[in-house]
């Protein structure tokens, strides 16, 4: 055999011998979290594979390839392959969850908006306070209203109520709750000063002045109309009425 032969013989022995590629297996560790399905792709050999329930995996790599391992909830992460790595043909790769940043988030309260506005209804819902919806649950007590608790028809509290005389109480809390209401309004219209300097009413009077407004059939018309010019020139005539009662007592 000549020489030429036999170094062509070698050459051929030794070539796949230089371009073949190890077996490395691997696993990848998350924290707290699942390592399957991670995506591992060999960027010099375009070879790839994905992890298992365990995280583990196998891939062809030589020395000085770069593995990238990817997910959508991980961390971007490359691995080179060391002569070590080839020797225990064996790696493992910690990868970290990426924080999940929250845009700002506007909560607005819309408390003008009702069952009709969403579409529940095809009528204007009435309006309660919560002292009426207390009175509501005490309903008119009717020889067969005890009959239909079962059904429904009456509740409990509203059988108590009437027994017990307390639906009267709550109708007084409901009108005494719709006087703190308007003066809660007529405090929204004026402030103190105004009715020091413009209507004269001395300071020791002014609050028993604003009890005397709110219990005027004319003046809680426009104040729930919100009606201030009309309610300020009627305001001017109940300050003149009032002062005139302070000179009678004294």
């Amino acid at each position: 055999m000549s020489k030429t032969n036999i170094v062509i013989i070698g050459f051929l022995f030794w070539v796949p011998l230089l371009f073949s590629q190890t077996t490395i297996k691997g696993r990848v560790v998350v924290k707290e979290q699942s390592a399957e399905g991670i995506h591992v792709l060999n960027l010099v050999s375009e070879k790839a594979t994905i992890t298992n329930e365990k995280g583990e995996f196998s891939i062809e790599a030589n020395e000085d390839d770069l593995l990238v391992f990817s997910a959508v909830h991980l961390n971007y992460w490359r691995k080179s392959i060391s002569s070590n790595d080839i020797k225990n043909s064996f790696i493992e790769v910690e990868m970290t969850v990426k924080e999940q940043k929250l845009e700002e988030v506007v909560v607005t309260e819309y408390t003008k908006i009702n069952a009709q506005d969403l579409g529940i209804i095809d009528y204007k819902p009435k309006k309660y306070t919560p002292a009426e919806r207390r009175l509501r649950t005490a309903e008119k007590l009717k020889w067969y209203s005890p009959l239909l608790i079962p059904l429904g028809g009456m509740s409990v509290d509203g059988l108590i109520n009437q027994i017990s005389g307390r639906t009267n109480q709550l109708k007084k809390e409901v009108e005494i709750e719709k006087k703190e209401l308007l003066l809660k309004k007529l405090n929204e219209w004026y402030e103190n000063e105004f009715y020091t300097n413009q209507l004269n009413i001395p300071e020791e009077y002014r609050e028993g002045f604003k009890v005397f407004t709110i219990y005027d059939e004319e003046f809680i018309t426009y104040l729930n109309a919100n009606d201030t010019v009309n309610g300020s020139l009627c305001i001017s005539k109940l300050a003149n009425k009032f002062l005139t009662y302070l000179t009678t007592d004294e």
